[in-house]
């Protein structure tokens, strides 16, 4: 009898512990297949061929914590993806590159699946060309930087799938500031975990990206964490030297005409040669046209008549388009009415795309410009290709919202253009303008005089009219210190702000980086 129930007792026990075992594995399964787990990382192998060489290599997708440094307590995680290509035991590292995008609020996944990675989006081979993305496969990139760098493609907290650990934290990472701190923690911890710290380090920043990149070599440099190089894409650069108004304001015109040039906007004798074209729309901006906007008060009237007949040739647009006080033109109106008889309106980040004028000319939407809406779904995050490519080809399964810039998940967000950065990001106050220049502190000029060698790449779209012409970071270069400025390059192609957008434009900057990569940029 005793013998029975003792039994049935064990019997019970026994269900029990199973029913909780089963329950377990379930949950643990049902982890894998939902949001991963806290700084989980996850490894995968790969192949590629480019150029018709089998390149193999290790993909390392996942989150990194960003702990305080005081307490050890987590603020935030950053997910990043890595790709490392196998080497021969002995054989010297390979270089490292880390990459990202900008807004604030961006995340990597244009220079990660549109420009450098190993892998790419099917798409057609000019940004112009409609429907630009061609299919939801991707290809292998035959213009991917892998070959000669080891990289690693990093979402700064609030993109992507990093964010604060609790909504009180979001403040330390959301300002210029602990974006370039949160960011240079996360390369120092990815070179302490996987043991990397004899690669030569490399940074890359696309467009707010550049304005990280500078601060995050400063950050590092400081810390006694050697860069070997800075790759500054679409948003010139800042290393101390200033540039005088009026000729910053005149070297705009070098992008107006080749804009005119591409839409064909000009008189006969300059569209027919439009390299002679450019040259002669910017040595008069620098000459003629700088010297009259630095006494543009004192200017007789058949001057500025003058003026506005050359800005008239130079740029395609009407007359009356030029600002009567200021003699300038502004990009709003050269995007809006250099094709009014067409009735379209011009891209702002590229401004070879065009789109039918809307009705409301007067507020722009990033989600209706011309430039923008080709890629919107994969800035987004609402990609599809994108997801399928994090979880089912590099394993790394979220259901997070792979956030972008102009648009939030839950909770939903009625801020100005449904930008959840916009609203959130720290900007600070607006600081008082000097009576006269003066030379500015710039932490890239700090990291360049704290390592005597570090080199910096800067890299510009000539029909991007969001940021400094590729004039203006050729005059930025010139009028740097000169105790460093011999350890700068710029480069300026054909394209807009996402100028890797086109396959030529993309070999091109292979090119450029391998050359500097190796030490032989000038």
């Amino acid at each position: 009898m005793h013998t029975a129930r003792l039994r049935r007792r064990l019997w019970h026990a026994a269900y029990v512990a199973c029913a909780m075992v089963a329950c377990l594995l379930m949950a643990s399964r049902a982890g894998a297949q939902g949001s991963a787990s806290p700084d989980s990382v996850v490894v995968t192998r790969h192949q590629i061929v480019v150029g018709g060489r089998t390149l193999k290599y290790t993909a390392t997708a996942g989150l990194m914590a960003i702990a305080n440094n005081d307490a050890g307590d987590v603020h935030g995680r950053m997910f990043f993806v890595a790709y490392t290509v196998d080497r021969q035991p002995g054989s010297p590292p390979r270089p490292l590159t880390f990459l990202w995008n900008g807004g604030p609020g961006s995340s990597s996944s244009q220079v990660h699946l549109l420009g450098f990675g190993p892998r790419r989006l099917k798409t057609a081979d000019t940004y112009p060309t409609q429907p630009f993305l061609t299919g939801a496969d991707l290809v292998d990139n035959q213009e991917t930087w892998l070959d000669e760098s080891d990289l690693v493609f990093v979402d700064p907290v609030g993109t992507g799938y990093s964010r604060p650990t609790k909504p009180e934290y979001a403040s330390e990472f959301y300002n210029a500031q602990g974006d370039i701190s949160s960011v240079a923690e996360l390369i120092r911890v990815y070179r302490t975990r996987f043991n990397a710290f004899d690669a030569p380090l490399y940074l890359a920043g696309e467009s707010y990206g550049v304005t990280r990149a500078m601060g995050v070599a400063e950050a590092l440099e400081r810390r006694r964490t050697a860069v070997a190089g800075v790759v500054l894409i679409s948003n010139g650069l800042q290393a101390g030297q200033v540039i005088p108004p009026n000729i910053n304001s005149a070297l705009v015109v070098q992008r107006f005409t080749a804009t005119a040039l591409y839409h064909k906007r000009l008189a006969a004798d300059l569209q027919g040669n439009e390299q002679d074209a450019m040259r002669k729309a910017e040595a008069w901006a620098r000459t003629e046209y700088a010297a009259a906007l630095a006494r543009r008060d004192s200017l007789s009237p058949g001057d500025r008549a003058a003026i506005v007949e050359q800005l008239r040739r130079f740029t395609g647009v009407d007359s009356s388009l030029v600002d009567q006080k200021t003699l300038t033109i502004s990009p709003n109106a050269l995007t809006n009415r250099l094709l009014i008889d067409r009735n379209l309106e011009l891209g702002r980040y590229d401004t070879r795309t065009s789109v039918r004028r809307s009705a409301d000319t007067t507020t722009w939407q990033p989600t209706t410009d011309p430039s923008l809406r080709p890629v919107l779904d994969l800035m987004l995050g609402t990609s599809v290709p994108l997801i399928r490519y994090l979880r089912n080809e590099l394993g790394f399964r979220s259901d997070l919202l792979y956030q972008g810039p102009f648009g939030e998940g839950y909770p939903g967000s009625t801020a100005f253009r449904g930008d959840w950065m916009s609203t959130r990001w720290g900007r600070g106050g607006a600081a008082t303008p000097p009576a006269a220049p003066t030379t500015p502190t710039a932490p890239l000029q700090t990291a360049m005089t704290i390592d005597p060698s570090l080199r910096v790449l800067v890299l510009g779209g000539l029909y991007d009219t969001v940021v400094p012409t590729c004039a203006s970071i050729d005059e930025a270069i010139a009028r740097i210190d000169p105790t460093i400025r011999p350890r700068f390059s710029a480069r300026c192609y054909p394209g807009g702000h996402m100028m890797y957008t086109d396959k030529t434009v993309r070999a091109d900057m292979k090119r450029d980086v391998t050359a500097f990569l190796r030490g032989k940029v000038r």
